[in-house]
């Protein structure tokens, strides 16, 4: 059966039971459940025995084991999420058509996407780049700086 969402899924799957954060060097016990290294071991090492946090099972502490495969799909999950947040904080979305806002509309003086730009409403309106409309509002901000602090 598919996730309703399947990042959310993910990000469930990597996280410590315990300290509710992304596992650091996970260890796996006979039950399954994993746990950050670091979350076992408090207290100052192992017991002769480990409960294990969900289940409540009890192992010999030489069934707890590092589990590398696990840690390596942690960490690509947590790049994969920190360049997703990067990229969604750079790149807005048209709320109408989920396109990326590349360009601007003069007239209008709001961003839109290129599905915005070809429809009837901004079809005969001056439009242009994002970052060159950008850089117009940057210059103009800065002449009106410099005509304030000439009138000084």
């Amino acid at each position: 059966m598919a996730a309703a969402n399947p990042a959310k899924t993910l990000q469930d799957e990597d996280t410590c039971p315990i300290f509710l954060e992304y596992f650091k060097d996970p260890m796996s016990l006979d039950c399954d459940h994993s746990f950050c290294r670091a979350c076992m071991t408090r207290g100052g090492g192992f017991p002769t025995d480990i409960s294990c946090p969900q289940c409540r099972e009890i192992f010999p502490q030489r069934n707890l084991r590092l589990n590398r495969k696990f840690r390596n799909i942690v960490e690509a999950a947590r790049e994969l999420r920190l360049k997703t947040v990067k990229e969604s904080e750079t790149e807005s979305l048209c709320e109408k058509h989920k396109e990326p806002l590349k360009l601007f509309c003069k007239e209008d003086e709001i961003p839109i996407c290129l599905v915005c730009d070809r429809s009837k409403e901004h079809r005969d309106h001056t439009v242009i780049p994002a970052e060159e409309a950008a850089k117009e509002f940057q210059a103009s901000r800065e002449t009106q700086l410099n005509s304030v602090s000439n009138k000084k």
